[in-house]
Parts: C-alpha cells; sequence; structure tokens
C-alpha cells in the first residue's frame, strides 16, 4: 500500500462514521503521512493519524475518563489514530499559527473532510504567515507549556503507579524537547517510535549531539547493548499479547495497547535494531514495557501478580531508576537539558534562513 492509498482509505473511514459523529465540522490529516510522497510505501509498522474537528458542546469532546480521548481502529488494512479537536482550535488563522500540532499540516494537502470550508479557509494564510518569526515563537512557546503540563502530572502519575509512573513522566517530557526542534527548524512536528532517531539526526546537523546523548542517559538507554535491548523487547511483546485482550483499566498510554498496533511497536523497534538504532528503540520499548505490566499487575490474574512485579522491578533498576535519589538526579538532569534545548532553539530561529520577520 502506497501513502495515496492510505489516504483514501482514511477518508472513507471518516466517511462511513459520519453518522456517529454529531457535531463533526471537519476531518484533516496530520503526522508522518503529511510528508510522505503519494507514491510511498505506508508500511503497517506506521499508523496514520487524523484530527476529528467537532463543534463546541458536541458529546464527542466530552471525556470519557481520566486520559485524554482518542479513536483507534483499525480500518481497511491500516490502524488509524484519530485525536478528537474543538473547532475552537481552528478558531482563526492566529489560533492555527501558534499550535504546532495543527499549523505545518494545514500548509499542505491534508483535508479529509471539510464540508463548511472551516479547514480550507485557514490554509492560504497559514501558508503566508507560518515562517513569520513571531508564529515560530509562538509554537516554541506552546511546546513550553505542554512541557510545563506534562510536568504538572508527576504527583499524579507518582500516585497511580509509583516509579513507573515518574519514569512515564520523564519519557513523556522528551516529546516537546522533540517536537520543539521541530518547531524551530520548520520542520514536519513527527513524533512516535522513531522519535529520537530523527531528533538525533537533527541535532547531527546543528553539531549538538552531545543533546542527543544526554536526553538518552536522562531515560538510562544510552549505555545499552543490542543483546539487552532485544531481550526486553521480547519480553515487552510477549507481554503486550497477554495484556491486549484483558486489559480493562484505563491507562495513559492505553490507546497503543490494541492487537492491530502490535507492528507499530515491535516491527518499528525491530527495525531500529537492525539498523544500528538499538538505544533509540529501546526509547520506544520503555512505555510499552511500563504499559503492559500495568496491565497486568491490575486486570491480570493475581496469582501472576508477583512475577510482574520483580520484572518492573528488574527493569526499573536496568534503567537506573530504582531509588528515589536516582530518580531525583534524573529530573534535576532533566530541567538542565530542558534549558539547553530551549536555548539551542532560539540560536536556531535567530539565524534561520527560512525564518522571516
Amino acid at each position: 500500500m502506497n501513502a495515496k492509498q492510505a489516504k483514501h482509505i482514511a477518508r472513507g473511514w471518516v466517511e462511513t462514521n459520519l453518522d456517529q459523529w454529531p457535531g463533526l465540522r471537519a476531518a484533516h490529516l496530520v503526522g508522518g503521512i503529511t510528508s510522505m510522497a503519494d507514491d510511498a510505501p505506508f508500511p503497517a509498522s506506521k499508523d496514520l493519524d487524523v484530527h476529528l474537528v467537532f463543534d463546541e458542546g458536541s458529546p464527542a469532546l466530552q471525556p470519557t475518563g481520566p486520559f485524554q480521548n482518542m479513536i483507534e481502529v483499525s480500518h481497511g488494512g491500516i490502524s488509524i489514530e484519530a485525536g478528537i479537536k474543538s473547532a475552537a482550535e481552528y478558531a482563526s488563522p492566529e489560533v492555527v499559527l501558534a499550535n504546532p500540532e495543527i499549523a505545518h499540516h494545514l500548509m499542505l494537502d491534508t483535508l479529509l473532510y471539510d464540508p463548511s470550508g472551516l479547514l480550507g479557509d485557514l490554509q492560504a494564510p497559514v501558508r503566508r504567515e507560518y515562517p513569520r518569526r513571531r508564529w515560530v515563537l509562538a509554537r516554541v512557546e506552546h511546546e513550553r507549556t505542554g512541557l510545563a503540563g506534562a510536568l504538572e502530572l508527576l504527583p499524579m502519575a507518582r500516585q497511580m503507579s509509583g516509579a513507573a509512573g515518574e519514569l512515564n513522566i520523564l519519557g513523556y517530557s522528551t516529546t516537546f524537547l522533540a517536537a520543539t526542534l521541530c518547531v524551530a527548524t520548520l520542520n514536519p512536528p513527527r513524533m512516535g517510535g522513531r522519535m529520537f532517531v530523527r531528533t538525533r539526526q537533527l541535532l547531527a546537523e546543528y553539531d549538538r549531539l552531545d543533546l542527543h546523548d544526554d536526553a538518552l542517559a536522562l531515560l538510562g538507554v544510552r549505555d545499552a547493548t543490542p543483546a539487552l535491548v532485544e531481550d526486553l523487547l521480547q519480553e515487552a511483546a510477549a507481554t503486550f499479547d497477554l495484556a491486549v485482550p484483558i486489559r480493562k483499566t484505563p491507562s495513559p498510554f492505553g490507546h497503543k495497547l490494541h492487537a492491530h498496533l502490535r507492528p507499530y511497536f515491535v516491527d518499528a523497534c525491530r527495525s531500529m535494531i537492525a539498523a544500528g538504532d538499538h538505544r533509540e528503540a529501546l526509547a520506544w520499548v520503555t512505555p510499552y514495557h511500563i504499559a503492559t505490566t500495568d496491565v497486568m499487575l491490575v486486570d491480570g490474574p493475581e496469582t501472576e501478580r508477583p512475577l510482574y512485579e520483580e520484572r518492573r522491578a528488574r527493569f526499573l533498576q536496568t534503567l537506573g531508576f530504582d531509588t528515589a535519589e536516582a530518580r531525583a538526579a534524573r529530573f534535576a538532569q532533566a530541567n538542565r537539558l530542558y534549558d539547553q534545548v530551549f536555548a539551542l532553539a532560539a540560536e536556531i530561529i535567530a539565524k534561520h534562513p527560512r525564518i522571516v520577520d
């Protein structure tokens, strides 16, 4: 399947579900597919990201649990992840231009459903204003605010999941650093399993691979060997297969725990290991190892819980995250890294040839 065919399937999925989504104003593609040529292969290890935009007051915008509303489905041979968005986030070109999650994608041919012209009317001004310094700086500030919000979740994560919850927040925080660098360099905002590989490539262009090493050290994966990563991947994959059918309790990473998303996890990691990017692969194994173990500890057979308690303790020890002192040191290290990345972003924006006043 190529990217054009995947886009066609996504459009058909939206049209098929219109009757089930009262208040849907528009839908558009986001994520990696927006930067792919139509004839580029669309691998099974990728999911296709969509934003569904609803009117204010639509039932779809009402929270259904403690975590963000998402739709994860397999349709037409592809995995679709749909984020639920309010039309307020598309209220004007200015609102869109300050939002890195939306702005870049509206410059491209990404519209799937737009009967009222909500998205189409935004595209011309967004394309024109996107590289202006004021909006690049606004998008960096958006990422800074998102990072602060993620860190505010730390007490709740600690209370719910202990040290593993803290590690989840630490890993989540690195997504804002990667996104900030994408914003500053006018690159597409692309996250997912290969996030650290792409960030390393970007940092190499600015001779700042030290920041990449620091980020890997932050997560405890810098010194991992290929053999260790393969062992932990096999362990997490086996737990994934057990956890997915029995999962009942909502969790922050639960939207990725679906059978049709197994290639998105396992195949993506195997591909990175084969390419010599085993440390970056372990950064993607980590949230799956934590989330699947959480399922077995909460929803799994009570007789097996000691096994998963031991596995959780061993995993945290492997990443050097098993004591309160070590975790405190990591968050202090993280704060230094945050400052360095935002400083680099400011330097890039000041000199970038495509950013204009």
